[in-house]
Protein backbone atom coordinates (compact mmCIF):
# COMPACT_ATOMS: atom_id res chain seq x y z
CA UNK A 1 0.00 0.00 0.00
CA UNK A 2 0.95 3.79 0.17
CA UNK A 3 1.40 6.37 1.95
CA UNK A 4 -1.19 8.46 0.83
CA UNK A 5 -3.93 5.31 0.93
CA UNK A 6 -3.03 4.06 4.24
CA UNK A 7 -3.03 7.59 6.22
CA UNK A 8 -6.56 8.38 4.25
CA UNK A 9 -7.63 4.96 5.88
CA UNK A 10 -6.58 5.81 8.80
CA UNK A 11 -8.27 9.21 8.54
CA UNK A 12 -11.14 7.67 7.39
CA UNK A 13 -11.39 5.04 10.82
CA UNK A 14 -10.91 8.13 12.57
CA UNK A 15 -14.02 10.18 11.53
CA UNK A 16 -16.05 6.91 10.89
CA UNK A 17 -15.46 5.99 14.82
CA UNK A 18 -16.92 7.62 18.00
CA UNK A 19 -13.65 6.15 19.90
CA UNK A 20 -11.42 8.16 17.91
CA UNK A 21 -7.62 6.05 16.45
CA UNK A 22 -6.88 2.59 18.08
CA UNK A 23 -4.13 1.25 18.88
CA UNK A 24 -3.20 -0.20 15.71
CA UNK A 25 -3.64 3.18 13.93
CA UNK A 26 -1.85 5.20 15.83
CA UNK A 27 0.98 2.57 15.37
CA UNK A 28 0.63 2.72 11.81
CA UNK A 29 0.51 6.38 11.76
CA UNK A 30 3.41 6.72 13.64
CA UNK A 31 5.32 4.18 11.46
CA UNK A 32 3.94 6.39 8.30
CA UNK A 33 5.35 9.35 9.88
CA UNK A 34 8.87 7.95 9.89
CA UNK A 35 8.66 6.64 6.95
CA UNK A 36 8.14 10.17 5.52
CA UNK A 37 10.64 11.64 7.09
CA UNK A 38 13.00 9.51 5.72
CA UNK A 39 11.70 10.01 2.22
CA UNK A 40 10.88 13.57 2.08
CA UNK A 41 14.50 15.18 2.16
CA UNK A 42 15.26 13.27 -1.40
CA UNK A 43 11.64 14.54 -3.10
CA UNK A 44 11.51 16.71 -5.42
CA UNK A 45 9.52 20.25 -4.38
CA UNK A 46 6.62 19.64 -6.02
CA UNK A 47 6.08 15.87 -5.48
CA UNK A 48 7.40 16.80 -1.53
CA UNK A 49 4.95 19.52 -1.47
CA UNK A 50 2.23 16.47 -1.52
CA UNK A 51 4.03 14.59 0.83
CA UNK A 52 4.41 17.38 3.48
CA UNK A 53 0.70 18.14 3.07
CA UNK A 54 0.24 14.30 3.78
CA UNK A 55 2.67 14.78 6.69
CA UNK A 56 0.80 17.16 7.85
CA UNK A 57 -2.79 15.65 7.75
CA UNK A 58 -1.16 12.24 9.53
CA UNK A 59 0.25 14.70 12.64
CA UNK A 60 -3.08 16.16 13.22
CA UNK A 61 -4.57 13.42 13.03
CA UNK A 62 -2.13 12.24 16.25
CA UNK A 63 -2.55 15.26 17.90
CA UNK A 64 -6.47 14.63 18.42
CA UNK A 65 -7.46 13.68 21.76
CA UNK A 66 -8.98 10.61 22.04
CA UNK A 67 -12.58 10.52 23.81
Amino acid sequence: MTLDTVISGCVAYYLDSVNGLDAQRVEILEDCLSDLDGLLPDLDRDTGLYFERLRTLACLLLARPTP
